[in-house]
């Protein structure tokens, strides 16, 4: 169908829709096949003792059910959000607009990630040097408050900026809802889950 010499068919957006079909597709592969064949402790073993704890396959199952979960609500609303032809825009081609999004956004994500790998240890290293405590970082991964330091800095700095930038403005809502993610994950993994230590605690 045509109006004023134009097609109204609808059209959806290849890079949303594509975008969306390969994060699920690596996803399901990642549970499917991926981690059942290289993770052999699976969600949750059975210990030495009889008890039943987190295994390997803990955070990597979760992290990549979030990831298919996220890729289908993608390909819907795409679906949903499909424009006729007639108002699509050129989707075709890589834009030096797309290029500063995708550099900002890593940026942002490599800050953040740096944050909550190294800030952990190097704050044991300079408390270290002052001689104000004894011992590697690995000696306090588990202790409070330097368990904490990275990833509530580096969890903190990632989301809220990207949430910032997304909406041109700093609320008090997203400085809100960004700690209160920080605190349930802290409960959940850490408090509640003996045998599970934060991010990156578990590489030391």
């Amino acid at each position: 169908m045509r109006s004023g010499g134009k097609d109204s068919r609808e059209a959806l957006n290849p890079w949303d829709i594509g975008f969306g079909a390969a994060l699920l597709v690596f996803a399901l592969w990642a549970l499917f096949f991926w981690f059942p064949a290289d993770i052999p402790t699976g969600f949750f073993f059975i210990n030495s003792v009889g008890r039943e704890e987190p295994g390997d396959a803990f955070f990597p199952i979760i992290l990549a059910s979030l990831l298919a979960g996220l890729s289908l609500i993608q390909m819907i609303l795409s679906w949903r959000n499909r424009r006729s032809n007639a108002d699509a825009d050129e989707t075709g081609s890589i834009t030096l607009s797309n290029v500063k999004f995708m550099a900002i956004f890593l940026a942002v994500v490599g800050i953040g990630l740096g944050l909550m790998y190294w800030l952990g240890p190097v704050t044991v290293a300079v408390l270290n040097a002052a001689g104000l405590l004894d011992g590697t970082y690995r000696n306090f991964s588990d202790t409070v408050p330097y368990k904490y330091l990275g990833y509530v800095a580096g969890g903190s700095v990632m989301t809220l900026a990207l949430i910032v930038w997304a909406e041109g403005r700093v609320r008090p809502v997203a400085v809100m809802t960004v700690v209160a993610v920080l605190v349930v994950a802290i409960l959940l993994f850490d408090v509640a889950l003996r045998n599970v230590l934060l991010p990156p605690n578990a590489d030391f």
